[in-house]
């Protein structure tokens, strides 16, 4: 379970670093243009890729899963499956559901 988080983190992380890329990539592009027909059409991919950029950083963080980490103990193991149930159980059955 833990591994899904650290995968939906990675995706999160590569998808905003590469909305980052591309308004550094244009910023760059605009500070060297020299013709001011380029300078403008620049000017407006990097407004749009701005705002690409600001939706991006916008979506809220999923919520993480309740297991903290691996747990070796019986005690852990039996608490483990126990919040997965509780989890599946609201998941399936819960308010919102319908």
């Amino acid at each position: 379970m833990p591994g899904g988080d650290f995968r939906r983190t990675r995706a999160a992380n590569l998808r905003l670093g590469a909305a980052v890329a591309e308004v550094e990539g244009l910023y760059s592009a605009l500070l060297r243009a020299r013709s001011p027909e380029r300078r403008r059409r620049l000017q407006t991919e990097l407004a749009r890729a701005a705002g690409r950029l600001a939706d991006v950083a916008a979506v809220p963080p999923e919520p993480r899963s309740s297991s903290v980490g691996v747990r070796r103990s019986r005690w852990g193991r039996r608490r483990a499956l126990a919040e997965r149930g509780a989890a599946w159980i609201t998941a399936r059955f819960g308010p919102n559901t319908h």
